[in-house]
């Protein structure tokens, strides 16, 4: 679940409608900046579905105590977390299994950098590394082998890394946040493989998001599904039943470029 706090309610959104968006983004990517544009309904499914796992932990989500707050993908317990991500995989590699070494790559690399935030996980993150790891080699080995999509699969994943990080920006915060309080993505986004460095996301108003550096289509646009729930409801009825009361919300935003912008260096 991705989680923003307003005074009076948790703003909630999926994680599989967070990767709506960024299968909505993947889908807008302009084809002179793919990589391999062979590869592109892979890289668009990859970007859909690459949080099928969470779909039935968010279904009723969880009180965290000690947060006094709903749990989010950044605090919830690694063990399950791990069970569920493995088990998204496994629906993804039914349809794609290319979709699904770049979906493994994906949150490899996510859970390589989280490292030194869980010092006392380090056997459980092992393992699962270890699991995904035979799992990219199987995968490799069913596609022909590593030297036939490495290339590709390095160039891919930035793309989806990318697509993944800027609708994290989006769920993250309420629309129209000054840039002096970004939680997170203040120096820029992952540069995407197109040469760039850090591109720079920012609210340009309630409705849009602008980029330094957009490598897609002029008029793209994504919706975000959320769930506004009181806290009210939440002391009331609990977290799960508040949240599946509350209503389904829908907001349209246009990426766009940037006035005059670079690349952040």
């Amino acid at each position: 679940m991705i989680v923003f706090e307003t005074e009076d309610a948790f703003v909630m959104t999926a994680q599989h409608d967070h990767g709506r968006i960024a299968g909505e983004l993947a889908s807008s990517w302009k084809e002179e900046h793919l990589g391999f544009p062979d590869s592109r309904e892979e890289l668009v499914y990859a970007a859909f579905q690459h949080d099928q796992g969470w779909i039935r932990l968010d279904a009723a989500p969880f009180w965290n105590d000690h947060a006094a707050a709903p749990y989010t993908f950044k605090d919830f317990p690694l063990s399950p977390r791990f069970v569920f991500y493995k088990l998204g995989i496994d629906e993804v590699e039914k349809v794609h299994p290319y979709a699904a070494l770049l979906c493994s790559s994906m949150y490899s690399q996510l859970v390589e950098r989280s490292r030194g935030e869980h010092a006392g996980d380090m056997q459980v993150i092992n393992e699962y590394l270890a699991d995904e790891e035979q799992r990219r080699a199987r995968l490799y080995h069913s596609l022909g082998g590593i030297d036939a999509w490495h290339d590709r699969l390095q160039s891919d994943l930035q793309r989806l890394m990318f697509c993944d990080e800027l609708s994290l920006f989006i769920c993250m915060q309420p629309p129209g946040t000054p840039a002096s309080q970004y939680e997170w993505f203040d120096d820029g986004l992952s540069t995407a493989g197109l040469g760039h460095g850090m591109i720079r996301a920012e609210w340009t108003s309630k409705i849009s998001v602008g980029l330094s550096f957009s490598p897609l289509e002029h008029n793209a646009q994504v919706t975000q599904l959320y769930r506004t729930v009181p806290k009210r409801s939440i002391r009331e009825q609990g977290l799960a039943e508040a949240y599946r009361l509350a209503p389904v919300q829908q907001r349209t935003l246009s990426i766009e470029r940037l006035s005059g912008e670079r690349p952040l260096y």
